[in-house]
């Protein structure tokens, strides 16, 4: 008997099927990923109890970086943008959020050319971490700490928030790539 058979085709199928859940935002229907379930609690939790309109948000956006030769695609699974301004992201994962910081903090100092979105969540099903983006750290932890609108709004005041020094750029795509495709 050949214990040596390649089952990269016969049993990891790249043709995984998802059941399929309507998204809280957009109301189309969408892969029940990890991922996507944490993005749906995170926009509803934000709409029912924290005072933000489905019209604030902005999903899916994509940062594009080539690393090494290598060509990634990361996403910003929420923004949140009011009046024109990106004033934080959020991104979901399984697993510890602190352990995904550097990766977010990155998502959102290279998302917008002109500045550097200022403030960031990476969330789980039961844990966020709230990340001060120009500071680089975590300001609070818990999905009770992510700021309200009003709040959002009174941190955000001082705008426009810095740009990303151009010496930064390659930096800060390096860490997004090394989060995004190792984890």
């Amino acid at each position: 008997m050949d214990y040596k058979r390649d089952y990269s085709q016969e049993h990891c199928s790249s043709h995984i099927i998802y059941e399929k859940i309507p998204c809280f935002i957009t109301g189309r229907l969408v892969d029940d990923t990890d991922r996507e379930r944490i993005r749906q609690k995170l926009a509803k939790y934000m709409v029912e109890e924290l005072g933000y309109s489905l019209a604030d948000f902005s999903v899916d956006r994509t940062i594009e970086i080539e690393v090494f030769q290598q060509r990634v695609r990361s996403f910003v699974d929420i923004s949140v943008v009011i009046d024109g301004k990106t004033l934080m992201i959020l991104r979901g994962g399984p697993g510890s959020v602190v352990t995904r910081e550097s990766g977010t903090i990155s998502c959102a100092r290279l998302l917008e050319k002109d500045y550097i979105v200022p403030y960031a969540v990476q969330a789980n099903l039961i844990d966020a971490a709230i990340l001060d983006v120009r500071r680089k750290k975590a300001i609070s932890y818990g999905w009770e700490n992510i700021p309200t609108k009003k709040e959002l709004i009174e941190m955000t005041i001082n705008w426009p928030p810095p740009s990303l020094p151009e010496k930064r750029i390659p930096i800060e795509k390096q860490i997004l790539f090394s989060y995004d495709t190792h984890g």
